[in-house]
């Protein structure tokens, strides 16, 4: 693209943003950072489906880092820099390192978020770090989980119908396939449950939001099985979420999408590793 050919394209959509009321920033596409890696899931996998998802839903440009291995002990490489963050309108957390245990090092994680950075946190972030002392991590998350049950099916129900993140899905009750419920040891009065999940006898906060001072957070225990990951109401809930989180959930940022198969699970450390 040639420079006055650049130049009148900037200046059209900043004529259009003002026309509209769109500010500069609701213009642009949302950047956020998806983190993964760890025990126990299907990462390679889950990570493209998630960003294909997120990217198809919304005008979000999804960056992926997958790190650490298969070891639920991994202090990745990313989170060394403290400026890990730096750029993104909003970071997703999918990663699964419950047993690290580094306090330290959590609270170089915790502070883009602790400066304002909106959070998301998807299944094993709910259990991650779960093994340092004290509650760092799970006063950002709003809840915290220790353990979680078998891999059967979960029947999910909306308790919070009225919040914006449910009021545009298209659905509010779900008998998902074989999935892990997270348990609940503490629900922070910081956090608004919008979704419990039932299985067997056990029923647990599965979807809510938390204020980590003045910074949005959205999580969800659901998303073991790529099953439920690729699942149009799984990629659905997680978009709302995150553009809850940046504070743009509205029409200027939601796409029309064109449902896609599930991806079945075929990796053998997903079914046969417990975090």
């Amino acid at each position: 693209m040639n420079a006055p050919f650049r130049f009148w394209w900037v200046a059209m959509a900043w004529m259009l943003a003002a026309n509209l009321g769109i500010s500069a920033a609701e213009l642009r596409p949302l950047r956020a950072l998806l983190v993964c890696g760890g025990c126990c899931h299907d990462y390679p996998i889950q990570k493209d489906v998630l960003k294909r998802g997120i990217e198809s839903r919304a005008r979000i440009t999804v960056d992926t880092v997958q790190q650490g291995g298969t070891s639920k002990e991994s202090q990745i490489p990313l989170y060394e820099n403290p400026d890990w963050a730096k750029g993104y309108d909003v970071v997703i957390h999918d990663e699964c390192f419950g047993a690290v245990a580094d306090t330290n090092w959590i609270s170089r994680i915790l502070a883009p978020h602790r400066a304002g950075l909106p959070g998301v946190n998807l299944h094993c972030a709910v259990h991650s770090y779960r093994a340092a002392p004290g509650e760092l991590w799970q006063e950002y998350l709003g809840l915290r989980s220790m353990k979680h049950g078998k891999a059967t099916p979960i029947q999910i129900r909306t308790v919070d119908k009225q919040h914006p993140i449910i009021r545009g899905l298209g659905w509010r009750d779900w008998l998902t396939g074989n999935e892990e419920l997270y348990n609940n040891v503490k629900v922070f009065p910081s956090a608004t449950v919008l979704q419990r999940g039932a299985q067997g006898e056990d029923d647990c906060a599965i979807t809510w939001v938390n204020r980590f001072g003045s910074t949005r957070v959205f999580s969800t225990s659901l998303g073991h099985f790529n099953e439920t990951v690729s699942d149009d109401r799984y990629l659905d809930l997680v978009t709302r979420g995150v553009l809850w989180a940046c504070d743009r959930l509205d029409d200027n940022h939601l796409k029309s999408i064109t449902p896609i198969p599930p991806v079945r699970s075929t990796s053998p450390v997903t079914p046969a590793v417990k975090p």
